[in-house]
């Protein structure tokens, strides 16, 4: 299925390129997903790091009789889902390829080098900086009379989701790329839309960290910067232009 020719495929052979692009994705995610199981504890002394290194003392305790076998399947396919990143991103640039221009196709391999370093860097910028800001807030939040003791799968579920929206929000320059070469984006559309988007950008990053203007200007800024760069990236991709 690596090589289809997918000008000629059916509808029905559409459904199976995908069927088939699908599970060699899943496949790459669980082989990672099993090898950082079996490497369990580092992955774990990982992504506890940021709630250990906080000022308060805090606890992460399991409250049920399966909360740690959740917190290391969990903590695996977080693992599994960063790392066969490059793997997963490929394949989905296989099966929307076919959509684009012959030239375009020919883009193939930088596009996924630079949407797999965005989605590192949204990952990395999760980690490094909105969590720790996030766990400060909400330890804050506490007193002399409330221990800080969270349960360490509801822990771990805050991680996977703070981690993985912040990895996929960095995509965005690289759809606004790609639904430019198919014609469904253009640079007068993002211009118009800038205000509104701005607005849109302020909201979702209050929704997506604590209720503190700084928390909430850290997550805005690189997100209007990344929606400029698409702006840019629109324009110079677009077919008008390149016409």
């Amino acid at each position: 299925m690596d090589n289809p020719h997918t000008d000629e495929m059916t509808f029905l052979e559409h459904l199976e390129e995908m069927r088939w692009r699908i599970m060699k994705a899943l496949l790459a995610i669980v082989v990672i997903a099993i090898i950082a199981y079996i490497r369990i504890d580092l992955v774990l002394a990982f992504l506890t790091q940021p709630v250990y290194a906080l000022d308060v003392d805090v606890q992460l305790q399991a409250i049920r009789v399966s909360d740690l076998f959740m917190v290391q399947l969990i903590a695996s396919l977080l693992a599994g889902l960063v790392l066969a990143s490059p793997i997963v991103i490929y394949q989905l640039w296989r099966f929307i390829s076919p959509a684009l221009t012959s030239p375009s196709r020919g883009l193939g391999l930088i596009v996924v080098l630079a949407s797999t370093l965005f989605f590192i860097f949204g990952v990395t910028f999760g980690y490094m900086i909105l969590l720790p800001f996030s766990l400060r807030f909400f330890t804050a939040l506490g007193s002399d009379l409330v221990a800080s003791n969270y349960s360490i799968q509801a822990y771990m579920g805050y991680v996977a989701w703070m981690l993985l929206s912040t990895g996929l929000v960095f995509q965005l320059p690289v759809v606004a790329f790609i639904l430019t070469k198919i014609g469904l984006l253009t640079p007068a559309f993002l211009r118009h839309y800038r205000k509104y988007s701005i607005v849109g950008i302020l909201i979702f990053s209050a929704v997506l960290t604590p209720p503190d203007p700084l928390s909430q200007l850290m997550m805005a800024g690189p997100l209007m910067l990344l929606y400029e760069l698409s702006v840019l990236i629109s324009r110079v991709f677009s077919p008008a232009v390149e016409s």
